[in-house]
């Protein structure tokens, strides 16, 4: 009886702790951006990549640095329909990022371009949506 108590306390907490929302703040903001990054520069399908690499068909970049985050204003386009924009997003927490990110050049030498990114945490939907700013 003991060891099945104990394995349905194990299961509990562990559910419990799986569970966790951690959505919308900035630590939550940083792991989404470090794992739609890593799965850029795999060459995988991701929603960090450049509209300038995207445009000049640049290879994957081989590293970044978090330069920076702050508090931003949300994104109004951060959702999946805009036509039903939930009267509260003004209130869902994003950051802006500026991020050093290291491409090989065409002569193979290691070249930086800085990439200022808003994240905006969609309350309603539970996800981020990132934004590349200029």
């Amino acid at each position: 009886m003991k060891s099945w108590q104990c394995v349905v306390i194990l299961v509990v907490t562990s559910l419990i702790g799986c569970s966790t929302n951690t959505g919308g703040t900035e630590a939550a903001a940083r792991i989404h951006f470090d794992s739609e990054f890593k799965k850029w520069m795999a060459g995988q399908e991701n929603t960090v990549s450049t509209m300038q690499s995207r445009i000049g068909a640049l290879k994957e970049p081989i590293s970044y640095d978090i330069r920076s985050v702050v508090s931003g204003s949300p994104d109004s386009l951060a959702c999946q329909d805009a036509d039903k924009l939930p009267e509260d997003w003004r209130s869902w927490p994003a950051f802006k990022m500026n991020v050093a990110i290291e491409w090989k050049s065409k002569t193979g030498r290691p070249m930086t371009n800085i990439t200022t990114y808003l994240l905006t945490w969609n309350t309603s939907e539970k996800r981020w949506y990132v934004t590349e700013r200029h």
